[in-house]
């Protein structure tokens, strides 16, 4: 090994090392806790899950959990060690997927490109690879590419072992996550690809020519399908993808994983360079060189596609487009050579720029912390769970998001409304929709005839004019709320800054509400307060007594930090009402 070949490798570690940081992110996908709720039921029953057990609506429903093994590893490592661990586990799978196309590159002889290609390649995989069963799928699409690139260039291996090896694989990916089929897209666009360049002489005017490596590829594409159907559904596993199909317009429009390519999002910057520079390079060699990989073409056709129509798929062409691209006969092209001043210009702005994009977009996510979650409140857990006699019978309302923390914190004595399994694509569009104005919330709550409500405080203010004692009027600006819940129907149980649960009046005993109502410190209307307390419409008493109930369910009373708000709110009221001119009542 020569000097430059030493310094090359040691340099393309450096890279694997420094594209290993874009994955230590913060756990903060929403799902991985009903993911977690499905493995600790699969290590109880020593089974994977066949259906519902987390929701009321489905409840009993067939669930093919297409994830299920992928499931239980979470599950244990969880319990070995919580998100941490989880994290280490989740960066390890991306990473060791940098290492399979590191040596994918190899076989190219592109050592040297190695050093700008893997970060990246890291950098592109960002926005997928946050803790998710799709990780596997990454991994293995990677292998299987590896394989097929191998086998393109030395030839296709024969006899049984190969072939079990394959099946194996294949076995063994389906179970963890349903992503499989994209690794037999591969197999079978190799195939295809293979067959259109065997079959160019007869295009061409000349004899039909007999399959040879179509063929085999083709073999081994019906090997791998026939694997699908190793796992505890068998042929059912098919009607989760006819599902993702039939909502694939929702999916599209609500759920931003799904959604289209968007330029304006800095994450998806890598994929629109990708899918330019791969274009760029296919073009020159086509028109220089008149080469064309049809295998290649074929793949970067389908992935170009199915990526600009759900961001979801962008990893995939990212995968192809760069390892094609890397396979392109470069030595063959006389390009011009920079001199020395120049080429260390051109790499050291390379290294800025790429330093300049971790630094603002990657390595600000990091937070200390082994995960973050925004649909979720550790304390709401705490109260339900303390009042699950009285509570978790009702028929409850949760956002998609927050399901799976729900179900996760509160199953067995609570069951969920909705969270992001496939069970729940028919219910995506109303949910949304729901949220856009009282009367399409008023139509969800008479649908499904909701007793407990968990909603977000996140809703605009309304305005609406007021009557004051003395005949003042004065507008105040109300939350969402109150039109579609309204006081005389629902009662506030429960509130943080985050999410507030609210009753039907008629689901409870009024003895048990009298006890835990809040009455006039409700979320998201405090500051309305002031006015009609000075104008002794709302008496101070009580105040101080929902002020009472709201510490006395929050952790640290009047000294948490997080409470020191609605405690200096009620002292600034007092002050006031001490002031000539209040007419402020006990």
């Amino acid at each position: 090994m020569t000097k430059k070949d030493k310094i090359i490798k040691i340099l393309g570690w450096m890279a694997v090392a420094f594209s290993a940081s874009a994955f230590f992110l913060p756990v903060m996908n929403p799902d991985i806790f009903w993911h977690l709720s499905a493995g600790k039921y699969a290590a109880a029953h020593l089974a994977p899950p066949r259906f519902d057990f987390l929701s009321w609506p489905s409840a009993g429903r067939e669930w093919v959990d297409f994830e299920w093994a992928s499931q239980v590893i979470y599950y244990l490592i969880y319990l070995a060690g919580g998100f941490k661990a989880l994290v280490a586990f989740k960066a390890a799978v991306l990473v060791l997927l940098l290492l399979v196309f590191r040596r994918l590159a190899l076989l190219y002889g592109r050592g040297a490109a190695l050093v700008p290609a893997l970060p990246f390649l890291a950098a592109a995989l960002v926005s997928s690879s946050d803790l998710r069963p799709e990780n596997f799928t990454l991994l293995f699409f990677t292998v299987t590419l590896y394989f097929l690139e191998k086998s393109r260039l030395g030839g296709i291996p024969r006899g049984r072992a190969p072939r079990v090896k394959l099946f194996l694989f294949f076995a063994v990916w389906i179970n963890l996550h349903a992503g499989c089929f994209y690794g037999l897209a591969l197999l079978g666009l190799y195939a295809a690809g293979e067959f259109f360049a065997e079959q160019l002489p007869f295009i061409y005017g000349g004899p039909a020519v007999r399959p040879g490596r179509s063929l085999e590829y083709l073999k081994l594409f019906l090997l791998g399908l026939a694997a699908t159907l190793v796992n505890p559904y068998g042929w059912k596993i098919c009607a989760v993808l006819a599902n993702h199909s039939r909502y694939a317009g929702a999916l599209t429009e609500y759920i931003q994983e799904w959604g289209a390519f968007r330029l304006g999002n800095p994450y998806q910057w890598p994929y629109a360079l990708a899918l330019a520079g791969v274009a760029a390079c296919l073009v020159l060699f086509l028109l220089r060189r008149r080469h064309s990989v049809y295998p290649h073409l074929a793949c970067l056709l389908f992935f170009a596609w199915t990526s600009a129509e759900h961001a979801r798929h962008i990893p995939f062409f990212v995968l192809t487009g760069l390892a094609f691209t890397l396979a392109l006969p470069w030595e063959s092209l006389r390009l011009p050579r920079l001199p020395g001043p120049a080429y260390r210009a051109a790499a050291a702005g390379l290294l800025l720029a790429v330093v300049g994009y971790y630094s603002s977009f990657i390595w600000t996510q990091y937070t200390g912390r082994a995960s973050f979650f925004s649909a979720s409140s550790p304390n709401l857990a705490r109260f339900l769970k303390t009042n699950a006699g009285e509570l978790s019978g009702l028929r409850l309302y949760n956002y998609w998001a927050w399901g799976g923390w729900l179900g996760w914190e509160l199953a067995p004595e609570y069951k969920v409304f909705v969270d992001g399994r496939y069970l729940f694509h028919d219910k995506i569009e109303e949910l949304v929709e729901a949220r856009t104005g009282a009367r399409n919330w008023t139509a969800l709550i008479a649908k499904y005839d909701f007793d407990l409500m968990l909603i977000a405080l996140d809703e605009p203010l309304v305005p609406i004019k007021q009557h004051l004692s003395g005949g003042k009027e004065q507008v105040f600006w109300r939350p969402a709320y109150l039109f579609y819940l309204p006081k005389k129907e629902w009662a506030v149980i429960y509130w943080d800054y985050k999410v507030a649960a609210v009753v039907r009046r008629s689901a409870l005993s009024p003895a048990w509400l009298a006890a835990r109502e809040f009455k006039y410190l409700r979320p998201a209307d405090i500051a309305n307060l002031v006015a009609p307390v000075l104008a002794g419409d709302v008496p101070l008493a009580g105040l101080e007594r929902d002020l009472r109930l709201y510490l006395g369910s929050h952790p640290g009373g009047s000294e948490a930090l997080s409470n020191t708000a609605l405690v200096d709110f009620y002292r600034n009221i007092r002050i006031a009402c001490a002031k000539k001119g209040a007419a402020c009542r006990s």
